[in-house]
C-alpha cells in the first residue's frame, strides 16, 4: 500500500512539473521597452541588410525622405518628423512635438507656439523587435517650433527613455512604445503621414545625430562623456562666413568644450551632405561625405 501510494505521489509531482515547464515554454514573451533598444553598432554599414529584412514584411526601407506630420483629433498638426536618408548611414531624423489637442483655429495655432514642446534628434535603425528610433539629443521647448526658446536640455538618460519602436510604411511612419509617455514631456507616439507638398528640413539636432552616428575614430569624441559640454547650433551670417566655401551661407556647428575650453568644432551643411572636423590645434579634416570621400 505504501509503495503504491509513493508511486502515485511520484507520478502526480512529475505531471505538475511537466505542466509548468510547458506553460513556461509556450507563453508569449513579455514585450518591454528593452525590446525597442537599438543595436549598439549603429554605424556599421554591414548592419544595413538587418534593416532591409523588414522591407519583406511590408515595411519601407529605407523610409522615404521628407516631412511626416501627426495631426490631433481636430486635424491640427501637433508633431512632425523630418527624415533625411544618407549613404552608408542610418536615416537621420529630427522630431518636434507639442502638447496640444484642441481645435484647428487661431487659438490652436497660437498654442503651438506657447504650449510645452519637445525637440529630438536621432536615427532609425534595427532593434530587437523591429525597426526603432534611437534618440541621442533632446530638449524641452516653448512651443513646437522652438522659436520661443529652449527651456532645458534633456539629460541623456531621459532622451534614451524616448527610444521607440517604429513602423516605416508607405507614406507614413508609426512611433510607439509600451507604457506611459515620459513624465513632463509631450507624447511623441502616433502616426506621422508624409506631407508630399512640404519639404523636409534639417536642424542642428539632426546634424548632431549624424555626427554622433559616425565612428569615434573619425570624430575623436565620446558624445556621452560627462566631462564634455557639447553645443549644437545653426549658423548664418558672420558665424557661417569662415566656412562659406564648405556650407554656403548657412549650416550647422556642433561645438565641443572640455572644462569650458573649446577642443573641436564640427561643421555641417544644411543638407547633411558632409561633416568637417576642426580641432583646436588647427587641424581640420572632412570625416564624412555622401560621395564617400574623406580627408
Amino acid at each position: 500500500m505504501k509503495k503504491s501510494l509513493r508511486f502515485l505521489l511520484t507520478v502526480f509531482c512529475f505531471a505538475i512539473t511537466l505542466f509548468y515547464m510547458v506553460q513556461h515554454a509556450t507563453a508569449a514573451p513579455a514585450v518591454s521597452k528593452e525590446a525597442y533598444k537599438p543595436q549598439s553598432a549603429v554605424n556599421e554599414t554591414q548592419n544595413w541588410p538587418i534593416a532591409e529584412r523588414y522591407h519583406n514584411k511590408g515595411e519601407v526601407w529605407p523610409p522615404v525622405a521628407g516631412r511626416y506630420e501627426r495631426k490631433n483629433p481636430n486635424g491640427l498638426t501637433n508633431a512632425y518628423i523630418n527624415v533625411t536618408v544618407l549613404p552608408d548611414q542610418w536615416p537621420v531624423i529630427n522630431l518636434h512635438a507639442c502638447e496640444y489637442n484642441g481645435p484647428n483655429d487661431e487659438h490652436g495655432w497660437e498654442a503651438l507656439d506657447t504650449n510645452p514642446g519637445i525637440w529630438l534628434g536621432g536615427a532609425i535603425q534595427p532593434a530587437q523587435m523591429g525597426l526603432a528610433v534611437r534618440f541621442v539629443i533632446g530638449a524641452k521647448t516653448i512651443g513646437m517650433y522652438r522659436g520661443n526658446g529652449i527651456l532645458e536640455s534633456l539629460p541623456n538618460q531621459k532622451v534614451f527613455m524616448l527610444n521607440s519602436g517604429v513602423k516605416s510604411l508607405k507614406g507614413r511612419i508609426i512611433i510607439d512604445f509600451p507604457g506611459n509617455k515620459a513624465e513632463g514631456l509631450p507624447d511623441i507616439r502616433g502616426e506621422y503621414v508624409l506631407n508630399k507638398t512640404a519639404q523636409g528640413t534639417n536642424d542642428e539636432y539632426a546634424a548632431y545625430a549624424l555626427i554622433e552616428n559616425l565612428h569615434q575614430s573619425e570624430t575623436k569624441t565620446d558624445f556621452f562623456d560627462k566631462n564634455l559640454q557639447i553645443k549644437p547650433q545653426a549658423i548664418t551670417g558672420s558665424e557661417a562666413a569662415p566656412y562659406k566655401n564648405l556650407i554656403g551661407d548657412s549650416g550647422f556647428a556642433v561645438k565641443v568644450f572640455q572644462n569650458g575650453a573649446p577642443i573641436r568644432t564640427f561643421i555641417v551643411p544644411q543638407d547633411l551632405s558632409a561633416v568637417y572636423r576642426f580641432d583646436s590645434n588647427g587641424n581640420s579634416v572632412m570625416i564624412y561625405n555622401i560621395d564617400g570621400s574623406k580627408g
